[in-house]
């Protein structure tokens, strides 16, 4: 009788371990950005979290983004050698935050998200 509680144990405990093993590979990996789509020397901008989405790059400033993008940026990636600015508005009005050189974000705080309408290289808030 001992024997048959044992061996139920083990076999509960073993199955548990099991499930573990199994699932710790499913845990999120934070997405990077994808240096194929966002050449060196850019600003890049996505309309989705993870670098996904609509997709927007420039070397220089950017007044107004236009209709395709306006007040749709949710993650980014710097690749100049410079700080950015992002602006709320056209013609560099309402700055939002800075980026600086080399940093990306998957996915912009909430009152940032969906609201960016120009950007300057070479400048920061």
């Amino acid at each position: 009788m001992e024997n048959r509680k044992i061996a139920s144990r083990l076999a509960s405990i073993g199955a548990a371990l099991t499930f573990a093993v199994a699932t710790a590979g499913l845990a999120a990996v934070p997405a990077a950005a994808d240096s194929s789509q966002c050449s060196a020397g850019n600003f890049c901008v996505w309309e989705h979290s993870s670098y996904t989405g609509k997709f927007l790059q420039s070397k220089s400033s950017v007044s107004n983004v236009g209709n395709d993008f306006n007040d749709k940026m949710t993650s980014y990636w710097n690749r100049t050698d410079k700080t950015v600015a992002v602006y709320q508005h056209d013609k560099y009005t309402g700055c939002m935050f800075s980026v600086g050189p080399g940093k990306s974000e998957a996915a912009v705080a909430s009152h940032f998200n969906d609201k960016m309408t120009s950007f300057k290289v070479g400048s920061s808030c």
